[in-house]
């Protein structure tokens, strides 16, 4: 029997190791059950939970344990409230007496509890629906501030709360074992163990007897023991996947049929922009799984940066006087010299460009620019700063470029909005900004003296080539190098403004929403311009009702025409 059950435990494991490697998005009721439940992360003694509360994160698991639990893609995991016995056993390390409830009815365990308060902090977690419904966080997982504690939990049967007495399960006919959070007064001084009920450890006796275990705490019972746990869970690990299997398998691909079958709702842009930015996941690309990205997060916020959301930056610059001018300035701008493709091409600069108005806004660099001087020199900045860079068959748009860029921009006609050419001045401080966007930061004072910036102008110069370069390197998330998974080619530690420090969320989103929706759509959300473009969207399914001939009689303004139109 027993090398029956040995060459049974082989092919579970590789079953279950396949299973556990399909993680799915959490559905709406699972998010629900989160918020209301929270997520817990045992750990393997209090000093460890302490560790993991003072760094801000919790660490993926790396070595066997990540190619075993995860399929090679390192994760945090974590049970959606408070685990089952069975998921207990399953996924912790329970062959030793002491991590097991079964031989040690006493325990106590240590964990992380982590209370998200809304939908969209769950939207990078995912969950192992075919396996266990465990939840896992892929890489290098923040934890929210103020929504996470300490907490000691506790084996128990499964109680009545008014009587304090044990529940049967209907299901089963028998009594049920739980983790509950411990109370303070319950737990013995050594804080390891705990004062046990009674009732409790008879029903442990009743499983010890029925699952096999040797009493005794000599070395020979303890080796049985530890096999006779594998095999225990190996058998657990079998009846999970069967359950889990049967009941979300056929749902997934029902989903993903309604899916294909469902016809995309015709969304205003405003919806579909705040739609995307919601969305976006780590699907295809995840920062947080590069080390140096997950930990600047939770460092900038033990320094009291906390990510800022793209949806309330993106608001506050289209519906104010900067997006106004932003607008406009992007059509004034001669793109002509800008790489039109690849990840130098326009849509970087345009990102950039944006980049740096929620960086000079949020630094008050904006403050009192009533002529749109200082927001001119920027944006035009961020459009310009790439045109030295080499493009061609043998010429691959890489490498020093900057100064390059400052050299053409000499042979440029470059014109504030009122069709008036810079000053000398503000043309100088404008080639010393775009050189100065690539290389050190001690080169900066180099370049006030060699663009005979004023000792006035000088500050204000610096000021602006710390804006370009931030929001240049914020965007070098659209950069990906394989290690065997996607990793973002930003480094935090290089950024220098505070906003940029909280900044690395919603640049990742920007990209995202970038290839999604157009950038002129993105500058206009949630103005009128935007209302209009939607008229105009629904006056054009109202044409496509009336005769033709009629239609060629009604003029449509350009106004009224869609950015589909316009471009065609």
């Amino acid at each position: 029997m027993l090398i029956k059950d040995i060459a049974m435990f082989v092919p579970r494991g590789i079953i279950s190791t396949i299973l556990k490697s399909v993680r799915t998005d959490i559905d709406t009721v699972g998010k629900e059950e989160i918020l209301q439940n929270g997520l817990y992360h045992i750990t393997k003694d209090q000093e460890t939970a302490e560790l993991i509360l003072n760094s801000k994160y919790l660490k993926p698991s790396t070595g066997i344990l990540k190619n075993i639990n995860s399929f090679g893609t390192a994760v945090a995991c974590m049970f959606d409230g408070l685990p089952t016995m069975d998921n207990y056993m399953k996924n912790l390390e329970t062959t030793k007496t002491e991590n097991n409830p079964l031989l040690t009815p006493n325990m106590v365990l240590n964990a992380i509890k982590i209370s998200p308060t809304e939908m969209s902090e769950l939207s990078n977690y995912k969950v192992r629906s075919l396996a266990d419904n465990v939840i896992e966080y892929e890489g290098y997982c923040v934890l929210p501030k103020g929504k996470v504690k300490t907490v000691k939990l506790v084996p128990d049967l499964n109680r009545d709360t008014v009587t304090n007495m044990p529940i049967i399960n209907p299901k089963t006919g028998e009594y049920e074992i739980i983790f509950r959070e411990a109370k303070e007064e319950e737990l013995n001084q050594d804080q390891k163990t705990y004062k046990v009920k009674e009732d409790y450890l008879k029903y442990i006796e009743k499983m010890r007897e029925k699952i096999g275990y040797l009493n005794g705490d000599h070395l020979p019972a303890k080796a049985m023991n530890s096999f006779i746990t594998l095999m225990y869970e190996g058998k657990l690990e079998e009846d999970m996947m069967k359950e889990y299997s049967k009941k979300n398998f056929f749902k997934l691909i029902k989903d993903r049929i309604e899916r294909w079958k469902t016809p995309k709702l015709d969304m205003s842009t405003d919806e579909k922009i705040y739609t995307e930015i919601k969305e976006i996941n780590h699907k295809k690309k995840n920062p947080y799984r590069d080390k140096k990205f997950g930990t600047a997060v939770a460092d900038f916020q033990r320094q009291g940066l906390e990510q800022l959301k793209l949806k309330d930056e993106l608001e506050e610059i289209t519906t104010g006087e900067i997006g106004a001018f932003f607008r406009k300035k992007e059509k004034h701008i001669d793109k002509s010299h800008v790489i039109q493709k690849g990840i130098h091409g326009i849509s970087h600069n345009d990102r950039v460009a944006l980049l740096t108005m929620i960086i000079a806004k949020n630094e008050g660099v904006l403050e009192g620019d009533t002529d749109n001087r200082t927001k001119d020199i920027l944006l035009t900045a961020a459009y310009l700063h790439d045109i030295g860079r080499k493009v061609g068959k043998f010429a691959f748009n890489v490498g020093p470029h900057a100064k390059r860029s400052a050299k053409k921009i000499n042979k440029i006609h470059v014109r504030y909005m009122n069709g008036q050419p810079y000053t000398e001045e503000d043309k100088n401080i404008l080639k010393a900004v775009v050189e100065a966007h690539e290389g050190k930061d001690e080169i900066m004072d180099k370049l006030c003296g060699k663009y005979h910036i004023s000792e006035e102008d000088k500050g204000y110069t610096k000021k602006l080539m710390t804006i370009l370069k931030d929001a240049d390197a914020l965007d070098r998330v659209r950069i990906d190098f394989n290690k065997g998974i996607m990793i973002t080619d930003l480094n935090p530690q290089y950024l220098r403004t505070d906003t940029a420090k909280r900044l690395l969320d919603a640049s990742y989103q920007l990209e995202g929403l970038t290839n999604k929706v157009s950038f002129d759509r993105i500058l206009a959300y949630k103005t009128e311009e935007q209302t209009e473009e939607s008229k105009a969207k629904a006056y054009r399914k109202v044409l496509k009702f009336i005769p033709k001939t009629i239609v060629k009689a009604t003029p449509v303004s350009e106004n009224e025409k869609t950015t589909d139109e316009k471009q065609k």
